[in-house]
């Protein structure tokens, strides 16, 4: 595997995993307050929350699909999509460090709609959710790391 390669392969897991989702989560009101301004309402945060989500499982997709990784990189990829598919906790955990971003710029933020409060509270708490199932996962439900 490339460098290239296994830093792409290290933003899904472990501290690079975590810090990646911190700084979606953070990112996810400013982009939001941008794109429907000061004015907008404060439901369309949940649609603009939705639709990020959805882009982090398309555009990863199209880039698959568009651009050449080694076999070693598609395996592991595989192989983790593969994971998601049979155990829901995998993708839920991760809502808990979009969580923590979002938790972030709330504290940071004068804006605290029940819209973003209850976000940053359902990804927190379903995150811890996912996370402590995906860590008491039965033996054999493996992923491929980096090595």
């Amino acid at each position: 595997m490339r460098t290239f390669e296994r830093v792409l392969v290290a933003l899904d897991q472990g501290l690079f995993g975590a810090l990646y989702r911190i700084g979606v989560g953070y990112l996810i009101v400013p982009a939001w307050s941008e794109i429907v301004g000061k004015r907008g309402a404060s439901w369309t945060l949940i649609a603009f929350f939705v639709a990020v989500l959805l882009a982090l499982r398309v555009v990863p997709a199209i880039l698959r699909k568009l651009l050449p990784f080694s076999s070693a990189v598609r395996t592991v990829w595989a192989d983790r999509r593969q994971m998601a598919k049979r155990v829901d906790s995998y993708q839920w955990r991760k809502l808990f460090w979009i969580g923590v971003g979002l938790a972030l710029v709330t504290l940071r933020s004068d804006t605290r709609s029940p819209e973003l409060i209850g976000l940053t509270f359902t990804c927190l708490v379903t995150g811890a959710i996912g996370e402590m199932v995906w860590r008491y996962r039965p033996a054999g439900h493996q992923v491929h790391s980096i090595a």
